[in-house]
């Protein structure tokens, strides 16, 4: 069997313009891919097929002063369908404002944050709920995809998600304040 792998990765030489990919370890029987532009792999990767015990992969420079060299970049199992999602609480979250997940798994509540995967070919939404704290502190205001965003992409407290909605971030911060 074979499985399709997303790879990236966050830092390359800057004398090095291209890349081979090797799997495995650095030999002509591993190559994979030969001169992919290094800019490839930064970003949302590049997605490759390879037999399902392929889990090490390497990407050796093929020029500038980086020659002979290599550096392994992260793997991980292609799939367009599942988001990966990052949830965070901003603000003043001092009097017991919180974020949970209600569906389609149940995480929280938390002050902090919290991950999940979802896979919109199982599960058709996920849903995240805000709650605010001891009136008149914590009051929930909407949900951002930075710390920094000036305004929010969604104002009700249950924020209902699908693959193909509220797609400006997949860190999403839930913004309280002190009323």
């Amino acid at each position: 069997m074979s499985k399709l792998v997303n790879l990236t990765s966050t830092l390359l030489g800057a004398d090095v313009s291209t890349v081979s990919i090797y799997h495995t370890s650095i030999t002509a029987s591993n190559l994979i891919s030969a001169s992919i532009d290094k800019n490839l792999l930064t970003g949302s990767g590049i997605t490759f097929e390879v037999e399902d015990n392929v889990t090490e992969f390497y990407a050796y420079a093929d020029s500038g002063s980086c020659l002979g060299f290599s550096g392994s970049v992260t793997a991980s199992v292609y799939s367009p369908n599942t988001r990966h999602f990052t949830f965070y609480t901003s603000g003043s979250v001092d009097e017991g404002g919180s974020i949970e997940m209600i569906s389609p798994f149940t995480i929280g509540p938390t002050t902090s944050s919290f991950t999940a995967s979802v896979n919109f070919l199982t599960f058709a939404t996920a849903t995240v709920e805000a709650n605010s704290g001891t009136y008149p502190q914590d009051t929930f205001l909407g949900w951002y995809y930075s710390t920094t965003s000036s305004a929010a992409f969604f104002t009700g407290s249950t924020l209902t998600l699908t693959k193909t909605t509220f797609t400006g971030s997949d860190d999403i911060y839930a913004f309280f304040k002190d009323v």
